[in-house]
């Protein structure tokens, strides 16, 4: 096999042509040897002493000055040869004495498995990921956390991105008149965990719309941690964090029902001239499927949903079919919310609005909370409602 020989100083190194760089650099395939990190952190700076930084040590071993990097930060662990000749230039009885005292040989398969636990943990050490106690504490923190919650419940979602590795995502979705609330959602990401998603995205789908993503495997982990479940939310049972909902402070209970009246609601008028009222919906799945409410109800639309009115005198299983969904199939986040609208001051009611039958022929309840004029105004006044658009729309009411 053909060999080059490359000099530098008094050194001469053979490189396999077949393997250069590859064979060369931080994961050249032989065993290792495992140090305490400032052990290996103090051999690698006392030979690049030799050579006044790390950049030229790395061209006397013929390696990746990045090879060095890695090795002087803790992040690989050195391969046997690189160990030898770090010793050999570094020409120190004592740290020689040390190494021999601490080092373990390990194999490659273990050596990467290292790196790579300790690049998550760099990853890690990247971002900010509340704990409770923290939370508790600081009351900014906690209310500006409560909306993240609340923000992903309501209009995002969280899904599988790599499988092999059991690493989860998360995206939010705004209507593309909902910058504000976009570019709100964004800061709150950057002040809790100090994580920019960066500016909005097309969805793709040519939708009039606008996406974010949160592609730290750590934050959506936190996210998970605090009662956010991966995939269909309408087919689990969602609560709010008990930080939240315990939680005596009302700013918190304002920052956690916001980003629901603003994703998930709508400021209506029955007539030009009427008062505006505000609703706001969230779907439930149900195991019930075609056969199940009877067929002979009244469906508008396209055909597949059915009016919460026209439920009023339709059983299921012999029970009120009203009273059946409110047992069976209601949405327990919804109800989180309105407990905190009520302490809030406001007199919110929740009802069936409508049931619709999904493409897999399963019917789905879309419940509805609803407020009347006065605490349509009450939702402007404390700040509950931030949107530009809803805002105006409610402050345009003549009673």
């Amino acid at each position: 096999m053909q060999h080059w020989t490359l000099s530098y100083g008094d050194c001469s190194h053979h490189l396999d042509t077949m393997t250069m760089r590859g064979s060369r650099g931080a994961y050249r395939k032989e065993d290792r040897v495992a140090l305490p990190r400032e052990l290996q952190k103090g051999l690698v700076e006392k030979a690049a002493s030799r050579f006044g930084n790390c950049q030229e040590l790395a061209k006397f071993l013929n390696i990746p000055k990045s090879s060095v990097h890695y090795y002087r930060i803790g992040r690989l662990t050195l391969p046997v040869s690189i160990l030898e000749r770090m010793l050999e230039i570094a020409n120190d009885g004592d740290l020689t004495n040390k190494v021999r005292d601490e080092e373990k040989r390990v194999d490659r398969t273990w050596a990467n498995a290292y790196a790579m636990s300790f690049r998550v943990e760099e990853f890690r050490q990247k971002v900010r990921l509340p704990t409770r106690e923290d939370l508790e504490m600081n009351d900014d923190l906690r209310r500006k956390a409560a909306a993240i919650i609340s923000y992903v419940m309501a209009e995002g979602s969280i899904w599988m991105m790599k499988e092999k590795w059991g690493e989860h995502a998360a995206n939010i979705t705004f209507s593309d008149e909902e910058t504000d609330l976009y570019e709100h959602f964004r800061g709150l990401c950057v002040d809790v965990f100090n994580y920019d998603i960066g500016p909005p995205e097309a969805p793709g789908n040519g939708a009039k719309a606008i996406r974010g993503f949160i592609y730290s495997r750590f934050i959506v982990e936190w996210l998970v941690d605090n009662g956010i479940p991966v995939g269909e939310k309408a087919a689990r049972e969602v609560h709010l964090p008990k930080w939240v909902t315990e939680s005596k402070d009302q700013n918190t209970w304002t920052n956690a029902v916001q980003p629901w009246c603003d994703g998930e609601g709508s400021v209506r008028r029955p007539s030009i001239s009427g008062p505006r009222s505000f609703t706001l919906t969230q779907s439930r799945h149900t195991w019930l499927d075609l056969l199940n409410p009877p067929r002979h109800l009244c469906f508008r639309g396209s055909g597949r949903t059915v009016s919460g009115g026209s439920l009023r005198n339709v059983d299921i299983f012999g029970v009120p079919a009203l009273t059946f969904l409110a047992a069976f199939s209601r949405s327990e986040i919804l109800d989180d919310v309105l407990k905190l609208l009520r302490r809030l001051g406001l007199h919110p009611r929740i009802g069936v609005a409508s049931i619709y039958l999904k493409d897999d022929g399963f019917w789905s309840v879309v419940w509805k909370i609803g407020m009347a004029s006065s605490d349509t105004r009450l939702l402007d006044r404390l700040s509950i409602v931030t949107q530009r658009k809803k805002r105006t729309a409610i402050r345009s009411c003549a009673d």
